[in-house]
């Protein structure tokens, strides 16, 4: 097949199971399948990669019927394996395991929640168990067994190892039946915990910006709604208050807008454009360092070398509009609060043209040069040949400007380019040139 499809459908939850045994052979005709339990699940659980991998081979054009069949396969694959295995006289506490997983392959909810009930029943620590709460975690839920379910989630805490993600998944899918239920104080309870998961994932998954932004705010969503469903409207907007803070913290400039908007939506008088002081900023995380292989008009520069000044970071592109109408206000701040230490890096990219021209990055380079002397902007400009930056930022529209005190603390960050963010931006920018 032409087009690569996943490997496995395990769900997440059990991503950390190895794959060591997908090659073994089955047993011979007429004689006793003694393959390990482990073999017996990597048999079926490797299925759809040998399968995919000799469509590809082959050449194959992608076809879903093709598909169906092929996950069908290993659904009885799956059936034949745990039917040896469950033959077998007796059966060690690892064997329940792969038992579990291959009934969970299987799709037969009732016999994976009943192996795996037996594996645990000693509350064992270690990965093999973590994930079996999590097989239990989410067919529990399903029939409804609300009370198993949260035994099993608080099981999970309770043992190592943990994983950040895999705690968020279980507490989600509890939330959301709670919801489902219109059970909003344990709905609250719930998401409270699926976004102390979601702080973890950040700690360990800095690189991680698409899932750790939607794991943030779909947590902040549902505890959010949960407090409005139990008359708490001031957590409510605590809740995103708090993680528009982190989004600075982070930072992440998407994040940021979308806490923005749903603050604003929750209390549309709050004066949610208000400047952060100096007590309200702090942050243990340092910035991502800047990346780029031209450097226009300054030397290359780390953020930490800076240290001590004011620095705006100055998302933009010489075609973006919006971008061109800030250029005056960025230069006008460079000059005039240069000597209280402040310093502005614009942050671009080769984009192939400028101009409405195709331009190679040798021509795009000599572009951007020229760009700045006629503009006249007394401050450089980074150039990478990467979306690094804008990853590492949260940045996914332009103009976008990041605000970073003297202690390399993020303290603001302003999106778009209309006049009103240009006036309170200015007004941050004097602000921290001003503070001691």
């Amino acid at each position: 097949m032409t087009s690569t499809v996943p490997a496995t459908i395990v769900l997440a939850l059990l991503a950390t199971v190895s794959t060591f045994a997908q090659g073994l052979a089955p047993a011979v005709k007429g004689k006793p399948d003694n393959r390990p339990a482990q073999a017996l699940f990597e048999d079926a659980n490797g299925y759809l990669g040998r399968k995919y991998q000799e469509f590809n081979e082959r050449k194959l054009p992608y076809d879903a019927k093709l598909e169906a069949q092929t996950k069908n396969e290993q659904k009885e694959l799956a059936i034949k394996n745990a039917a040896i295995l469950q033959a077998r006289s007796s059966l060690t506490n690892d064997d329940l395991y792969y038992l579990g997983l291959l009934h969970h392959l299987a799709a037969d909810a009732d016999a994976s929640l009943t192996a795996m009930r037996q594996f645990l029943k000693k509350d064992p620590d270690g990965v093999k168990a973590q994930n079996a709460r999590s097989v239990v975690v989410l067919y529990a839920v399903k029939k409804d067994l609300m009370a198993e379910a949260n035994a099993a989630v608080d099981a999970y805490a309770r043992h190592e190892p943990q994983n950040p993600d895999d705690r968020y998944r279980m507490e989600f899918l509890i939330t959301d039946a709670y919801m489902r239920a219109k059970d909003y104080a344990a709905m609250a309870a719930h998401a409270k915990q699926m976004m102390e998961a979601s702080k973890a994932y950040v700690e360990k998954n800095r690189a991680e910006i698409f899932r750790r932004d939607e794991m943030l705010l779909k947590s902040a969503a549902l505890l959010s709604d949960a407090y409005l469903k139990t008359n708490q409207k001031n957590l409510a907007i605590a809740t995103f208050t708090d993680l528009r803070r982190l989004a600075v913290q982070l930072p992440s400039a998407t994040l940021y807008k979308d806490s923005t908007i749903r603050l604003a939506r929750l209390n549309p008088s709050l004066d949610i454009d208000q400047l952060f002081d100096a007590n309200w900023a702090s942050s243990t995380m340092s910035l991502p360092d800047l990346t780029g292989n031209e450097w226009i008009e300054r030397q290359p520069v780390k953020l930490s070398d800076l240290r001590g000044q004011v620095v705006l970071l100055d998302f933009w592109a010489p075609w973006c509009g919006p971008c061109r109408y800030t250029l005056p206000n960025l230069a006008h701040w460079q000059n005039e609060y240069k000597s209280k230490g402040l310093v502005i890096l614009g942050v671009t990219k080769y984009y192939g043209h400028g101009d409405q021209k195709p331009l190679t990055p040798a021509e795009e380079i000599v572009y951007l040069r020229d760009f700045t002397k006629r503009n006249r902007l007394p401050y450089g400009s980074v150039v990478s040949d990467s979306n690094k930056n804008e990853f590492n930022y949260g940045v996914f529209s332009i103009p976008t400007s990041f605000l970073i005190d003297r202690k390399g603390v993020v303290r603001y960050i302003s999106l778009g380019g209309d006049p009103e963010e240009i006036q309170i931006l200015g007004e941050m920018v004097k602000t921290l040139v001003d503070e001691k």
